[in-house]
């Protein structure tokens, strides 16, 4: 029996089908191996102009903020025009698909009476005579549109619309990955963000107990050096022998404004009351304080920067305008290093939900990202040896401490953004009153417990010079001992100290002479919390390394039964 030919027009058919199979099957390919939903639209587009047979085809996707359609993929057109194009609801062929829900087809674009005729121009521009588009769904919800066009009358077929819904459904599948992609890269990014704040934390934190430990003993050795230094002030009438003395002051109290910094980073707790700031203020005080440095200098050094502030009302934050006062200034010179050659530092505030935020943004030399994400780690600096790494270590404790977030974004060539994130909204107490005018003093009966005989034997020196009878005892047994012997105007012990500690030397003075005030003189001041100290009888707080005025200050207050609103240092 013969074999039956088909006729030509039957090969055909067949033919245009497998090829049809054959693109579809390469789209599905494409979507399971790409997740980049441009790269998949640009293929359905393409398919749909060979399939189709068209001259061009188009794929537009819903903008969900403004509900209207955007061009996201075009092929073979001539317009140029489409990036700034949005295809409203009910408006053209495509606003009519993205109304009704339903494909829609015509012979001559121009001339059919369904088709408002708000894009005539750019249809005429285009050259379109015959269209066809449908919706691209996910569900319910229409998420763009699939066009194809001719130049020509020739008109598309019911085939044609069936290729073309299957491409939309292509299509929708790859929107639908892309969504899913974009979320759980999202997630992933959140989770990698939140990681690197835990890293961060504890790598500040154990940092923070080794260069606590440090600065601790710094402290002790620098009172001694700043202590004697200005003791000797005090008798020194030689004008050489002076100005060398003075040297020495001067160059210990940089010391310890450096140990100070290197606490200050490592700082957890809050050692005055927050009070309700205004976060503008603070902005326009850092303008001004750093003035000197952004117009001044500047100006001398032939260099010109511009410094704008963006401020939009925002709610009182709880906090130390001090501290925050001194993150934003650091900030703020830090962006002035960034740009050496000059260039523009904005400060711009605002709120986001619960939190205000001030971006510091400059127009620098940027950063590489291995230095941002290294921006807050203490002691790394790009600055060589004029940089400690210290200043954005200090912003990022400083707006811990406040319940805040910190972050930095930054590129080579582009300049930098910190931005500082702060609770916005809290109610805090009013701001307690400072400690009352200095009374006269007297000569007072003074009991120094200190095991460290440098700091021991320079109190004794400096209070028996200033008229005080003065008990000095090496460490916390034996001046309770001699406190049962005679009571004292004034205990003043170091906190950390071999068998009792200065806490329990406080507990112990209480509970033995009650009303007798304890002042604690240690180098971890930048640790003390001014209620706990008062609980455990602590009535002043002085850090080392010390004045002679806060030594004189302390005394002269609690041999007149005055007490501080809260310890002091």
């Amino acid at each position: 029996m013969r074999k039956r030919e088909r006729s030509p027009e039957a090969r055909q058919t067949a033919q245009a089908r497998r090829h049809e199979a054959e693109v579809l099957a390469e789209l599905a390919s494409a979507i399971t191996a790409s997740l980049d939903l441009d790269t998949v639209l640009e293929r359905v587009a393409k398919g749909a102009r060979e399939l189709c047979g068209s001259d061009m085809a188009q794929i537009a996707l819903v903008d969900p903020d403004s509900g209207t359609m955007r061009v996201r993929h075009l092929v073979g057109a001539r317009y140029h025009g489409y990036e700034a194009l949005r295809i409203e609801v009910g408006k053209g062929v495509g606003g009519e698909v993205l109304l009704t829900g339903r494909p829609f087809r015509t012979v001559h674009y121009a001339e059919d009476p369904r088709i408002s005729k708000d894009y005539l121009e750019v249809v005429r521009e285009e050259g379109v005579v015959a269209d066809l588009a449908v919706p691209i769904r996910i569900g319910d919800r229409i998420e763009g549109v699939v066009f194809v066009a001719n130049r020509s009358p020739r008109p598309f077929t019911d085939r044609d619309e069936a290729v073309l819904v299957r491409l939309a459904d292509h299509a929708a599948i790859a929107i639908k990955n892309a969504r899913l992609y974009g979320e759980l890269r999202a997630a992933l990014e959140a989770v990698e963000a939140s990681q690197q704040r835990i890293i961060q934390a504890e790598k500040l934190r154990a940092l923070g107990e080794m260069a606590g430990g440090i600065a601790h003993d710094f402290n002790n050795a620098l009172a001694a050096i700043l202590g004697r230094a200005q003791l000797l002030l005090t008798r020194a009438q030689d004008p050489d022998l002076r100005r060398q003395l003075q040297v020495i002051e001067k160059v210990a109290m940089e010391a310890a404004q450096t140990v100070r910094r290197i606490q200050e980073f490592t700082r957890t707790k809050r050692l005055r009351p927050f009070e309700s700031v205004d976060l503008n203020r603070v902005v326009e005080e850092v303008v001004e304080f750093t003035r000197a440095r952004w117009a001044d200098e500047a100006q001398a050094a032939g260099v010109a920067y511009e410094v704008g502030v963006e401020a939009s009302p925002v709610p009182p934050v709880a906090g130390d305008p001090s501290e925050l006062r001194e993150a934003l200034t650091d900030l703020a010179l830090n962006a002035l290093d960034a740009m050496p050659r000059g260039g523009r530092l904005t400060f711009r505030t605002g709120v986001d939900g619960g939190r205000v935020f001030c971006v510091v943004t400059d127009t620098g030399i940027g950063m590489a990202e291995e230095v941002r994400r290294r921006a807050f780690d203490p002691f790394f600096t790009t600055k060589g040896p004029r940089g400690t790494g210290l200043g954005l270590s200090i912003v990022y404790g400083i707006v811990r401490r406040h319940g805040g977030e910190v972050e930095a974004r930054s590129r080579v060539g582009q300049g930098s953004a910190f931005t500082i994130w702060l609770p916005a909204g809290r109610e805090v107490p009013g701001a307690p009153e400072g400690p009352g005018p200095l009374p006269p003093g007297r000569s007072a009966r003074v009991l120094v417990i200190d095991d460290e005989p440098e700091v021991r034997d320079l109190l004794a020196e400096l209070l028996t010079g200033q008229g005080h009878v003065v008990t000095a005892c090496a460490d916390g047994h034996a001046g309770l001992l001699r406190l049962e012997q005679e009571p004292v105007d004034l205990v003043i012990t170091d906190l950390g100290m071999p068998g009792l500690s200065g806490w329990e030397v406080a507990e112990a003075v209480r509970r033995r002479r009650p009303g007798t005030p304890v002042a604690l003189i240690t180098g971890w001041g930048d640790r003390i919390d001014p209620e706990e100290a008062r609980a455990k009888g602590v009535d002043f707080v002085v850090g080392k390394p010390f004045r002679i005025e806060e030594i004189v200050s302390v005394i002269a207050r609690a041999v007149s039964g005055a007490r501080p609103a809260s310890p002091s240092s």
